[in-house]
């Protein structure tokens, strides 16, 4: 709940900002733009940032059932 106040402070102040000086706003514009992206890259993992290289599955293999030898009369 905390955390959200704040965020309107801030929002509220910077739409104040944005009102006064045109200038200003585009570039606070531009800063959320990039707080958001940079969010919600974070918030899907560090993983999609980096891709990891897999290693391929090893084969296995079995070997076929000895048979047993005939043995010599």
């Amino acid at each position: 709940m905390l955390t959200l106040l704040v965020c309107l402070a801030f929002a509220g102040a910077a739409v104040y900002a944005a009102y006064r000086d045109q200038k200003l706003g585009a570039a606070i514009v531009v800063g959320l733009t990039v707080v958001t992206v940079f969010l919600l890259l974070m918030e899907k993992g560090p993983s999609l940032a980096v891709p990891q290289m897999v290693a391929p599955p090893t084969p296995t293999t079995t070997a076929p059932p000895a048979q047993p030898s005939p043995s010599a009369p």
